[in-house]
């Protein structure tokens, strides 16, 4: 929203406004006793700033990748991510039970449904794009797991949602704070906003400033939502939301801007929104299998 309409083309600094979102958030939910942060020790701390690093890289070369491959492809490649993800928790062997061939199953229809809801320019791509756009795949993946293990215990930390998000938001805030200076998004940025003011317009800014607060406000919330829900499923499962959340976006902002969908993109969210359903419903029913051969084990 914030980039169309306001046409403030700078994604560092609205991932910056979306970490000092979680920075403010936090501060109030421990100013009002909602929240008490956990004391964590140095060597914690050292693997949260490793942590957010990937987080902050991940961002950087997604993207850096945008310049050399077309928005189709790149959604197409990124559309992968549940794969990498099931290879990336077999490898780490953070899936202990591994998955079902029903569960490969149900990837499919997820994966080449997104193909098929961001078709267009396929072709317009070059081999260092293409490579920078799979590395930042796998990074996104990676993320995700990494996200998972620190919630239910891995790497000696266990963090409740909200003290993960209370302990990465200043450190993402100052990442991508010094990527954008770096990359000169910082002072471009600047010079763009002294040009919404004007003689004519002195409130030229506003609107703007207003958006990116709710932007920042509504940020704060889905970290909350993202974060609570990693706790309490698996990284699959988060990636497998991830691609049904692509297809949601491309829906509302067809209905926001005004475009008309095609045959085949309808058939590709269609496709993705069934995959999501079977890949729950047979996660679902292994889960209660589980349930009840340990049920039957203890009687």
């Amino acid at each position: 929203m914030v980039l169309q309409w306001h046409q403030f083309g700078f994604p560092w600094l609205v991932t910056a406004v979306h970490s000092l979102g979680g920075i403010i958030g936090m501060r109030l939910l421990v100013a009002t006793g909602h929240f008490k942060p956990m004391h964590l020790d140095r060597q914690q701390k050292r693997l949260l700033w490793i942590f957010s690093t990937l987080y902050t890289v991940n961002i950087a070369v997604s993207n850096v990748s945008l310049h050399y491959v077309s928005v189709p492809l790149h959604q197409v490649v990124r559309g992968t991510v549940p794969v990498f993800t099931v290879l990336i928790s077999l490898i780490w062997r953070t899936a202990s039970q591994g998955y079902s061939w029903r569960v490969y199953a149900s990837l499919v229809p997820v994966v080449v449904g997104v193909g098929l809801a961001t078709y267009g320019d396929y072709y317009s791509f070059t081999i260092v794009g293409f490579l920078l756009t799979l590395l930042g795949t796998v990074l996104a993946a990676t993320k995700t797991v990494v996200t998972n293990t620190i919630l239910v215990g891995g790497y000696r930390l266990k963090l409740p949602a909200l003290d993960l998000l209370y302990q990465l938001s200043p450190l993402a805030f100052v990442q991508t704070v010094t990527w954008a200076a770096v990359s000169g998004e910082l002072s471009a940025a600047w010079t763009f906003v002294r040009s919404l003011q004007s003689d004519s317009n002195p409130d030229g800014v506003y609107p703007l400033a207003m958006a990116l607060i709710g932007n920042g406000a509504i940020a704060f919330l889905l970290n909350i939502a993202s974060f609570t829900a990693s706790k309490n499923t698996s990284a699959l499962a988060m990636t497998v939301t991830g691609n049904v959340k692509v297809v949601l976006a491309v829906v509302l902002g067809c209905a926001m801007f005004n475009i008309t969908l095609s045959r085949l993109s309808t058939f590709g969210i269609g496709l993705t929104l069934v995959g999501g359903a079977a890949y729950s419903a047979v996660r679902l029913h292994e889960a209660q299998r589980i349930k009840d051969q340990a049920s039957k084990s203890i009687v």
